[in-house]
């Protein structure tokens, strides 16, 4: 059995010393040795007749180094991974190294040596209540509850054909012509296309349409017509280019003249059950001032995850600044870690190690709070995050079998499963920690929340840039 020895340099520093005998590998090498004659047919032999000393020429010294590799790789993987270490990143080489020479003719017992990175011992300093933290705060004005209620009547209206003059809510069927000067132009391009009056980008002809009524003629410069829109955009959304017309470059005017063929407007729905159970789920909200209630929840909701958001990069901020003095790394390995493992990353890594470090700090700590809060994960959780996400994305209103229909193939995704797992974790220990410290509740306009988040995300952007810190073992052992 190979031999495995542990050489400690100092506090944060190791040499792992595995030695590989002869006895471990010889029958190993033998075996698949013979495989090889079994299976291989060579010019001049029949299979499973390939002569001893030939078979050695040919394979030997590639399958001796696969040999002693895997069991390498076993014994390395093992020490490692063992629940009472804390190794940091992935073992080195030790810069020594001298590559082997693998003699088929030849076996003796190899040794390989290993540098590998120690983390600190250290208590979590800073999750107690004499940690005191902001916690911002946002109140939901009326206003913006009435908006929000008559958003979700016109999503859950009805649409009808109106015939009088055209409102700026209502959806417009233009059928329409090329022009040539100030008639239709022979041969000239033709389509019908639907536009929301809101999305027209020139002011002058909708106001000119806001006058109008179906079976009204117009005209308008069609690559003008809707706010922001490309010239690709226009030619395949309102124009109906094909891909072919596109590629064969058609071209066609600006100027078009169209008929308004259709008006229909989204009418209200009633403020009644059928529209409380569509929005709400059944007999969820059964009154307006209900229905009021839960929209109110609702955008809470969203700026009080937003608060916590802040509320956690300033945990970490400050549980990583508390801790550092008693965590200190093993600089030089991690460096060279860095350049072995990300070599066209190293440069901009190396420049910004202090941050580099933080990130292994936070992770450690991480780690040493999953086990001290004893948190774990089931299936469960993982697929009620995933439903929050998908519900958020629809405003925190749909239909539930779209809602489930789309949770179902996210579920079928493993690695957007494994992410979800990692953030229900991470999720875990930030109500932990929240519960752990003082707060301190402090109003904030939801402008300033806003101007906050977007600062922290811009913050995150730069750091996932050179974020490559490795976690222990521990730590995803913990998170598996």
């Amino acid at each position: 059995m190979p031999k495995v020895v542990r050489e400690d340099i100092d506090s944060l520093n190791t040499v792992l010393a595995i030695t590989i005998e002869k006895k471990d590998y010889e029958l190993k090498l033998k075996q698949e040795l013979k495989k090889i004659a079994e299976t291989h047919a060579m010019k001049g032999f029949r299979k499973g007749k390939m002569p001893p000393g030939f078979l050695k020429k040919m394979y030997g010294k590639g399958v001796l180094g696969d040999v002693v590799s895997h069991m390498l790789q076993h014994e390395l993987a093992e020490a490692m991974s063992g629940e009472d270490q804390r190794y940091l990143g992935q073992p080195l080489p030790t810069e020594d190294f001298q590559p082997v020479d693998f003699n088929i003719n030849n076996l003796e017992d190899y040794t390989f040596r290993f540098n590998v990175g120690i983390a600190p011992s250290f208590e979590v300093l800073g999750v107690d209540k004499d940690n005191s933290f902001d916690f911002f705060t946002v109140g939901v004005p009326d206003e913006k509850v009435d908006t929000q209620l008559n958003m979700l009547r016109r999503w859950f209206g009805e649409k009808t054909e109106a015939t009088d003059c055209i409102l700026e809510d209502d959806t417009i069927t233009f059928n329409a012509v090329e022009l040539d000067g100030d008639t239709a132009k022979a041969n000239g391009w033709k389509t019908t296309f639907d536009i929301l009056v809101q999305k027209i980008g020139d002011e002058a002809f909708k106001k000119e349409l806001l006058g109008k009524k179906q079976g009204d003629t117009v005209r308008f410069n069609i690559f003008n017509l809707e706010n922001n829109a490309t010239e690709t955009y226009v030619k395949k959304y309102l124009l109906n280019f094909s891909d072919k017309n596109i590629e064969e470059g058609t071209e066609t005017g600006k100027m078009y003249e169209a008929v308004i063929e259709m008006v229909q407007r989204m009418t209200p729905a009633d403020l009644n059950q059928n529209f409380f159970d569509g929005v709400f789920g059944n007999d969820a909200v059964t009154t307006v001032e209900q229905a009021r209630d839960a929209i109110r929840k609702n955008i809470g909701r969203e700026n009080e995850s937003s608060a916590e958001t802040l509320l956690y990069g300033n945990l970490r901020s400050r549980l990583v600044n508390m801790n550092r003095k008693n965590m200190p790394l093993p600089e030089d390995f991690l460096k060279r870690w860095v350049k072995s493992n990300h070599e066209k990353e190293a440069a901009s890594i190396l420049e910004d190690f202090d941050k580099f470090s933080d990130d292994m700090r936070w992770n450690l700590i991480k780690n040493k709070l999953y086990k001290q809060f004893e948190l774990k994960l089931n299936e469960q959780e993982i697929r009620e995050l995933a439903f929050h996400r998908v519900a958020s994305y629809f405003g925190g209103y749909q239909q539930m079998e779209i809602l489930k229909n789309v949770l179902n193939k996210i579920m079928e995704d493993p690695e957007q499963v494994n992410s979800i797992a990692r953030d229900v974790l991470s999720n875990k220990l930030f109500y932990k920690l929240k519960d752990a410290v003082s707060l301190h509740e402090v109003p904030i306009a939801e402008e300033e929340l806003t101007q906050k988040i977007k600062e922290l995300d811009a913050q995150e952007k730069e750091a996932e840039a050179s974020a490559v810190a490795p976690e222990t073992e521990a730590a995803k052992q913990t998170e598996e």
